[in-house]
């Protein structure tokens, strides 16, 4: 199955960063050059996993009788390894990168929360948090991956240091939330603070449906990632329908001069999001986010400083 859907690489190979850097004078990144080595070493993991997202396949697949069992054992064996929430979905050329071939059927999406008490203790905490989760969602994805082949089925892990899919549409797709107008996936229990890891397979699986619990409608009258963004990067209204999923469509270039070119690390728009606490009826994080967002407030929400 050929891809159609364009994705952004990462750091330095992104060229829109890279216009970015250049339009404001800059030959390195702050937020880069920042970073203490642990966290640099942890960034070296994803890369270092990139070897192991494919490899050999049991020559004997296992027979599948059910495939909701099928399914079932799969989500499990994820969430015993650390996976926060699993979802299945068909895949689709337009979860896969443009012009790459993937001859796979099906996308097991899964995700780890951050813990958003952390997140909200500054900006290195906040990248530490993000970090952690990202470096565990290449693990569980990797080894899932090299799971279902031991099982006898091709299956390819995709993660921050390597990854041909794109994750949003295969997340919502999976059941797994709606999109925010922040460009983020909301999970009904985790809200936007959460990363993705993601395995392509053969195995057949029985897939989940989207899920819709109000995000979209919520976003149309609700400010609070536009209003807070420093950058003005997310728009109030002006949206776009994409495979029958309304979307904002957020000003990457302007969202780089406050996330990436300057040494902290940005999380804001996630972290205002009300559905941190809305769905889930959380009341320790529905507090946090109060004393978060109340200080915002008396700071002025276009503040990119973190507290």
């Amino acid at each position: 199955m050929k891809g159609i859907s364009e994705i952004r690489e990462q750091g330095y190979k992104d060229p829109l960063l890279v216009k970015v850097m250049k339009a404001h004078g800059f030959d390195d990144l702050p937020l880069y050059k920042h970073r203490p080595p642990e966290q640099q070493a942890k960034r070296r993991c994803w890369s270092d996993l990139a070897k192991l997202r494919d490899g050999p396949v049991d020559p004997s697949p296992a027979a599948i009788a059910d495939i909701s069992h099928a399914a079932a054992e799969i989500k499990q064996a994820a969430r015993n390894i650390g996976a926060d929430d699993v979802g299945i979905a068909r895949l689709t050329p337009v979860m896969i990168r443009k012009d790459f071939d993937l001859p796979h059927d099906y996308v097991i999406c899964m995700i780890v929360a951050e813990d958003y008490a952390e997140a909200l203790k500054g900006p290195r905490a906040t990248e530490e948090e993000a970090t952690n989760a990202y470096v565990r969602c290449a693990e569980i994805a990797t080894e899932m991956a090299a799971y279902i082949r031991s099982r006898g089925y091709p299956a390819i892990a995709h993660h921050n240091g390597a990854c041909d899919v794109q994750a949003i549409p295969a997340m919502i797709a999976a059941g797994l939330g709606e999109l925010g107008k922040h460009g983020s996936l909301v999970h009904p229990t985790f809200g936007a603070s959460h990363r993705p890891g993601i395995v392509t397979t053969t195995m057949p699986l029985a897939v989940d449906s989207p899920q819709i619990f109000g995000v979209q409608d919520t976003c149309l009258s609700c400010n609070l990632c536009t209003n807070n963004c420093p950058a003005d990067a997310i728009p109030p209204s002006e949206s776009i329908w994409t495979e029958g999923i309304r979307r904002w469509v957020t000003d990457v270039e302007k969202c780089y001069v406050f996330s990436r070119l300057r040494a902290e690390y940005c999380h804001i728009c996630v972290d205002v999001c009300p559905y941190i606490h809305k769905a889930n009826g959380d009341a320790t994080k529905r507090d946090l986010y109060k004393r978060y967002t109340g200080a915002r407030k008396k700071a002025g929400y276009k503040t990119p400083t973190r507290f």
